[in-house]
């Protein structure tokens, strides 16, 4: 504020001079209102940036840590499963919320939003492995693994983004006749995974 009142000292004597009648508490009034505007506006900024960061979960590291995710992997190999028979990941890495369930092999959305699910098959030779992720029982996205007529083992793994609302169920289930033999073991090659999709905030201001 001591600053203010040296400039107005200055200016006001050279405005005079040149034929404007202003005061040094004109002056003054005229900077104070606009400095309050600045900052009114620099408040209403803020404030649209703060209901962005929260809309988007990034104010609230705690409301990021809710966010459910599950890692986990197949601890043995499958043979014979029947047509649509879901497919059970039994060996848990990381289940945020424990929306996943290793028992059932179903993962219950605990709010709307949307998920990208990742899951890997592999089949040894002369087999062969086909599954579907399904949301509510519906068909989103199929994964195949074929080794029938290779000497080899063959592992495909499949990425879907998907949109749930709370309480939708979503599973892996054998597609067809072709749950012949999922491979697994303690090494970890198969794994199923799931997190809410990230979404990046390109601007602020749109």
């Amino acid at each position: 504020m001591q600053l203010v009142i040296i400039i107005v000292s200055w200016i006001g004597p050279f405005l005079y001079y040149y034929g404007y009648e202003v005061s040094a508490a004109g002056i003054l009034e005229s900077i104070q209102s606009d400095v309050h505007k600045i900052l009114a506006r620099s408040g209403g900024i803020k404030s649209d940036v703060k209901k962005i960061l929260e809309r988007s979960g990034w104010e609230n590291p705690d409301k990021q840590k809710q966010k459910p995710a599950f890692h986990v992997n197949l601890s043995s190999t499958l043979r014979g499963l029947s047509s649509d028979q879901i497919v059970k990941f039994n060996k848990v890495v990381t289940n945020i919320g424990k929306h996943y369930s290793p028992a059932t092999g179903k993962f219950i959305s605990p709010r709307d939003g949307t998920y990208t699910f990742s899951w890997t098959c592999l089949t040894p030779p002369g087999s062969r492995f086909e599954t579907r992720l399904a949301v509510n029982n519906q068909y989103i996205s199929g994964n195949r693994a074929n080794a029938q007529n290779i000497n080899q083992y063959v592992q495909a793994t499949k990425n879907v983004v998907v949109q749930m609302k709370k309480g939708d169920v979503a599973t892996v289930r054998v597609l067809g006749s072709y749950g012949l033999s999922l491979y697994g073991d303690g090494n970890n090659l198969v794994p199923a995974r799931c997190c809410i999709y990230m979404k990046v905030l390109k601007s602020f201001f749109v």
